[in-house]
């Protein structure tokens, strides 16, 4: 049951700013500890948001405690989102890339 005019809130993980869940991108932990790219907003398990227009939010210092040994492959993959982003439409439920 959705409400009307209910826009979901999430933290960035980078700068720490609440933006609407729209705005942000989804990072998603797998059972083998790797972190995937969730252009879908559905895949199950745990999840980190990152604002998806700032790259100042994507440098490894701001992410380094959140995504620690793998801080430079989810900077990559986060580089890879920013030139897919704007034009693709996720069509799975899954819809991710792994690190």
């Amino acid at each position: 049951m959705s409400r009307k005019g209910h826009v979901p809130l999430r933290r960035c993980v980078g700068c720490r700013c609440v933006r609407p869940q729209a705005e942000l991108v989804r990072l998603v932990q797998d059972g083998t500890g790797a972190w995937q790219l969730d252009l879908a907003r559905r895949a199950s398990g745990r999840g980190s948001w990152v604002c998806a227009d700032s790259p100042a939010c994507r440098t490894p210092k701001r992410l380094g405690r959140t995504f620690r040994a793998q801080t430079e492959a989810v900077c990559t993959l986060l580089g890879y989102a920013e030139q897919i982003q704007p034009t693709a439409k996720p069509q799975s439920r899954s819809g991710g890339l792994n690190v």
